[in-house]
């Protein structure tokens, strides 16, 4: 038992706290190639209290919640975005932004997060949620989120 006291309190010590930084620079001064990158995350039970942090190279530059979204400018290229909860690993996906060019990500809870949820040591390891490159929603649809600002 007392074991199991030890390794909890390490899991609990080794998860600390997500937040908003406030030095990531996603458009460098020099680069004129810009792009825009749309995140949106669609109203859900699972995971409905926690908060989405969005970020690149570990630094969150994004807070959503249930029907929210927000839009940024950066650099086009390829870049690694990261979604993840206060407390939980990462997930991460690739994308790649051409000039002028929109793409949208829609965050959504990572349905592996059930079963682990089970057990939670096991939770501790699994992302909380995911990132999917999807076609950007409507002007219509996005009526029905509130825009977050950075």
């Amino acid at each position: 038992m007392k074991f199991l006291g030890i390794i909890f309190l390490a899991l609990f010590v080794s998860t600390g706290c997500t937040s908003i930084s406030k030095d990531v620079r996603l458009v460098s001064d020099t680069n004129k190639d810009i792009a825009s990158l749309l995140i949106y995350r669609e109203k859900a039970f699972q995971a409905g209290a926690v908060s989405l942090y969005v970020g690149k190279d570990d630094k969150y530059f994004m807070e959503l919640g249930n029907d929210e979204y927000g839009q940024v400018e950066i650099d086009a290229g390829k870049h690694l975005i990261q979604a993840k909860a206060s407390g939980s690993p990462s997930s991460a996906l690739q994308i790649e932004l051409a000039k002028n060019q929109t793409v949208c990500l829609l965050s959504k809870p990572n349905p592996e997060m059930l079963g682990a949820m089970l057990i939670p040591l096991v939770a501790n390891m699994v992302p909380t949620f995911v990132l999917e490159q999807v076609d950007c929603p409507s002007a219509e649809k996005l009526k029905g989120f509130m825009r977050v600002g950075l």
